[in-house]
């Protein structure tokens, strides 16, 4: 039984990381590591845009790019999710065989793993922190068998080069040394003291030297400084428990059942592993990005209490059928892709083998190459990484998603182009790219989009369910222009018959077309919920409120807890003067939902509408900053403003809302 628990624990390491890769760092990296192959070199400058003018640059990942670029080249994306499944693997075997080397027993640490391998589902990512995470496993292995310390400076090494994270290795060592000085063990600290030393000096051997060493302090500092904007938009530097609670629900029950071992075994549980359980839980607190490194210090520092705690050290006498079982419905939970449903990843994340084509313009990317269109571009951030990758060196990238170059100066400067037209014009006359590629999809850009399709210097000549592209209107264009321009005269093909290409015309206003989808749509799937709502929201804007009613109303049987639909019914009644129902309408979506834009902005107005100044006063405070670039929010709160004598507030207000409607504010005033 034993074997066999150790044959369904590998397949479920390697089952729950052979998933679609997310990762559009992921370009960069592989192109990263193409460069280095051919010249023999790591780069010491930015080589991949126009903007940053060769700017200094601290490639900490070159190691791993060379890697990935390597298995890419000759086994594709299976062979780099393989490499994955290994890593991961490898890395929970590794403190499994350290636990059952103590303690001769499997039970707690497979129990552990299991529970860990559901918490780390959410960063089951292809990237090189990967071999961050095989390390941090590396040198607790050696720090607890203490028998190999000489191992840490040499493991160090390999370390610095491969990802950032290296810093982790020092971190780790000292905390040793803490638990050890403080439990009175001074001789251990002492020699603990020495290889600290060691793994230091070894972090100097990177191609950088000192400023390789430094990287990590940099970022950090930057972060609070230099980068604080950028970095508070990175979706994996957000503490867990301001983003999604339900999403990272595994994290939280593996965060209680660890901690939950620390209370049952505190009076034999070590000073060292309860500093290295509580500094790892405060890190992945404060940031998602940072939960595996918890989740390996918390399955091994959980699996060592409950093997030692009174209460549980005998529970685990030959129990493997239990485990068995566990592990086998775990196999059948992220194959059939359950797992992905139950935490939200489903639209996007599922067990196979291909990078998502949500994540990559490659179409868009096509018709540029095909029509052998040339000069410079402008593209959205996350499309950067796939950009630089199909065109460098031909073809340089105005941003991209490292975060280490782009400070908030010029990040700023990026974000605000897409919401105010005179800023746009200046990025443009500044840069003077005449190609602009866009993600259309999920949010950000709508503004933008729906500027320059009806801007006459701008022409949409391609789209599809994830980006689109816009040409200037200039001389060099004007054929291609004449040939792929598209308008609402267009009439719709097969391809267009998807839910992102729908939102894509009800973004940019051609209504008929999006409403022709959403209909076909749910002729075959009657219970898509996003087609059914979006097509509410277009016969609530055509003021077709009883046919809004009525598709809101049988959507709500089937989705009870939809927050967008309570808000859309909340508009419905608020348009027909039924203020009531529209207050009880939205104040449960947004309860359902507090970050909802949409129902946020609607409560506004009905508090505003029943003469409740202070509460339609905080509401659009609220949403302003949910939703920074909407003209009229900046307008109605200027005359909350004025209502309230608060006159410099006010103007502020307005100005906002004529910038981010394209007025030039300093010629109204």
């Amino acid at each position: 039984m034993k074997i066999i628990v150790i044959v369904l624990l590998f397949i479920l390491l390697f089952v729950s990381q052979i998933n679609t890769i997310l990762d559009i760092d992921l370009w960069w990296n592989l192109k990263t590591g193409e460069y280095i192959l051919e010249n023999f070199e790591v780069p010491r400058v930015d080589i991949f845009s126009y903007t940053l003018e060769n700017k200094a640059w601290i490639d900490h990942e070159w190691l791993s790019q060379v890697f990935f670029q390597l298995i890419f080249s000759k086994f594709g994306w299976l062979g780099l999710n393989i490499l994955k499944g290994s890593i991961i693997a490898l890395c929970f075997f590794i403190l499994l065989l350290l636990i059952y080397s103590k303690y001769k027993k499997l039970f707690f640490g497979v129990l552990c793993i299991s529970l860990s391998i559901l918490a780390f589902g959410y960063r089951s990512f292809l990237r090189p922190e990967l071999f961050s995470y095989l390390f941090l496993c590396l040198f607790l292995y050696v720090l607890e068998r203490e028998k190999k310390l000489y191992l840490t400076p040499f493991l160090q090494i390999a370390w610095v080069n491969l990802h950032g994270y290296f810093i982790l290795g020092p971190v780790l060592v000292s905390l040793y040394l803490i638990g050890e000085f403080y439990s009175g063990n001074r001789d251990k600290a002492k020699t603990l003291g020495k290889i600290l030393i060691w793994v230091v000096l070894a972090s100097f051997i990177n191609p950088y030297f000192h400023r390789g060493l430094l990287y990590p302090f940099r970022i950090l500092l930057d972060t609070f400084t230099e980068q604080k904007l950028f970095m508070q938009n990175v979706h994996e530097l957000r503490m867990p428990i301001a983003a999604e609670f339900f999403r990272y629900i595994f994290f939280w029950v593996f965060a209680v059942f660890a901690s939950a071992s620390f209370i049952i075994n505190l009076k034999a549980a070590k000073l060292k592993h309860a500093l290295i359980f509580a500094v790892s839980f405060l890190a992945a607190y404060m940031a998602v990005r940072n939960i595996p490194v918890f989740i390996f210090l918390g399955m091994y520092t959980a699996s060592l209490n409950l093997n030692e705690a009174p209460l549980t050290k005998k529970i685990s006498k030959e129990r493997y059928y239990v485990i068995a079982i566990l592990l086998f419905g775990l196999i059948c939970f992220f194959a059939s892709n359950k797992y992905y449903m139950f935490t939200n990843q489903f639209g996007m994340r599922k067990t196979e083998s291909r990078f998502s084509p949500l994540f990559m313009p490659s179409g868009a990317c096509d018709f540029l190459e095909q029509n052998d269109i040339k000069g410079r571009m402008f593209n959205t951030l996350d499309f950067g990484p796939y950009i630089g990758y199909r065109f460098y060196p031909e073809r340089r990238i105005f941003i991209d998603t490292r975060t280490d170059l782009y400070k908030d100066e010029f990040y700023s400067i990026y974000r605000r182009a897409q919401n105010y037209p005179l800023e746009w014009r200046q990025v443009q006359e500044k840069y003077n790219f005449n190609i602009a590629l866009f993600r259309h999809l999920f949010s950000g850009t709508e503004n933008l989009i729906k500027y320059l399709y009806n801007n006459k210097d701008w022409r949409l000549v391609y789209y599809d369910e994830n980006s689109c592209v816009f040409l200037k209107d200039v001389p060099e264009y004007r054929k291609l222009i004449d040939t792929f321009e598209i308008n609402q005269k267009k009439r719709l093909q097969d391809r267009d018959i998807n839910i992102n290409i729908a939102k894509f015309f009800q973004n940019i206003g051609a209504l008929d077309l999006a409403e022709e989808i959403y209909i076909r749509l749910l002729e075959e799937d009657p219970k898509s919920l996003r087609a059914g709502n979006n097509l509410a929201t277009i016969y609530i804007n055509t003021g077709r409120f009883d046919e809004a009613e009525k598709l809101i109303s049988r959507f709500l049987t089937y989705y009870p807890r939809s927050s967008e639909l309570y808000a859309n019914m909340g508009i419905i009644y608020l348009r027909l003067e039924k203020k009531d129902q529209a207050l009880l309408m939205l104040e449960k979506s947004a309860k359902l939902d507090p970050y909802l834009r949409q129902s946020s902005y609607m409560l506004g107005l009905v508090y505003l509408e029943r003469g409740s100044i202070d509460k339609a006063m905080r509401q659009f405070i609220k949403y302003s900053k949910l939703d920074p670039f909407n003209p009229e929010a900046h307008r109605i709160l200027g005359d909350i403003y004025m209502q309230k004598g608060l006159l410099k507030k006010a103007e502020d207000e307005y100005n906002e809302a004529d910038a981010l409607e394209g007025k030039d504010v300093s010629v109204s005033q």
